[in-house]
């Protein structure tokens, strides 16, 4: 397909990334061959234990920060707030994007109220020992092959959104005042948390819940590696489970109007019910392992919530509701940027 350059906002690609200075190196070097004009390239060192990282990015002329706390989700926030352009995009540091990969994110961004903008993340190197088992080995975005736009008006935008198809953290793309009227990524979700994972789609479900579209292009494609022997997909999928366990509590504690969405939604997979926006990957993916240790891996998913809380790193309640208006919001980017140069290292 002809990919349109007529509309090209400014776009800060941010990586963050943490003691892989061979990975990051990769990536840096696919983001220097973006077909892209306009764009600039920021690698946040989360809690790093030593200066290659500082050392990559320095040999690549990129803008180096750093997040002193752990966890993926601070490094993200970390990242976004220190940008001045009009839209933040992540990749994974051991991720390679394709030349178009920037160029697809951002014309997506012409219509205003699209608050995010994600795309296909195929497997590198894949296991694939049985059809079955290459299906789940996939890290979904290869599965995903029709371009989705979801708001409140889309059925099923709940479920979509919190457990569908509007793919990963791995290859997403946010506009900048998003984190003007969005408080950014839950901190206390993803990697470096007890509860490791789920950021990325309660950030979808919480645009989505403000009024904004999200959507999911397959032809901005990164490519990221997935597991090589059935041992680690397993163990993936086995984590998997457990994380999407965890988030279902999340949700049903902190979010009670979302309960009966979710009742629904868990009733439904007990009964094998499918829907029309689950991925192939998706359904296959219980083929992976026996059902007496699906249900037991999943019964753990309230007590790693628990343990969150018990811990403090997950707050008890939603952050409120901001105004819905990304032409108007509330925080000048002037304000945003000066809020967190305390963060600067």
């Amino acid at each position: 397909m002809a990919i349109s350059k007529s509309y090209s906002p400014t776009c800060s690609v941010v990586v963050c990334t943490r003691d892989r200075p061979k990975q990051l190196d990769e990536c840096l070097a696919s983001l220097a061959r973006l077909s892209y004009s306009d764009y600039d390239v920021v690698v946040v060192d989360n809690a790093p234990h030593d200066r290659r990282s500082r050392d990559v990015a320095s040999r690549w002329g990129v803008r180096y920060l750093t997040e002193p706390m752990c966890g993926l989700s601070r490094a993200r926030n970390r990242g976004a707030r220190a940008c001045e352009t009009e839209i933040v995009v992540y990749i994974d540091d051991d991720a390679v994007a394709d030349p178009d990969w920037l160029t697809v994110l951002a014309q997506e961004f012409k219509d205003p109220l699209v608050a995010a903008v994600t795309g296909a993340i195929l497997p590198t190197v894949a296991y694939s020992k049985s059809a079955s088992e290459r299906e789940g080995a996939v890290s979904g975005g290869a599965e995903r092959a029709q371009r989705r736009v979801v708001d409140r008006g889309t059925p099923g935008w709940f479920e979509i959104a919190n457990f569908g198809e509007l793919g990963d953290g791995s290859n997403m793309a946010f506009r900048c005042d998003a984190f003007d009227v969005w408080p950014g990524f839950e901190e206390n979700l993803g990697r470096g948390t007890v509860l490791n994972g789920g950021e990325e789609h309660y950030a979808f479900f919480a645009l989505i819940e403000r009024g904004y579209r999200i959507v999911y292009n397959p032809e901005a494609i990164i490519r990221h590696p997935d597991p090589r022997t059935p041992q680690e997909l397993r163990r993936r999928h086995l984590g998997l489970l457990a994380t999407t366990a965890a988030y279902i509590t999340k949700l049903a504690v902190e979010h009670p109007s979302s309960r009966r969405a979710l009742a629904r939604y868990l009733v439904d997979c007990l009964r094998g019910t499918t829907r029309p926006w689950m991925n192939r990957s998706e359904r296959a993916g219980t083929r992976l392992a026996p059902r007496w240790l699906t249900v037991l891996t999943m019964s753990s998913g309230p007590w790693i919530y628990v343990r969150s809380r018990m811990a403090g790193r997950i707050q008890a309640k939603p952050a409120p509701m901001a105004a819905k208006n990304f032409e108007n919001p509330p925080i000048s980017s002037v304000a945003r940027r000066d809020e967190t140069c305390h963060l600067e290292s």
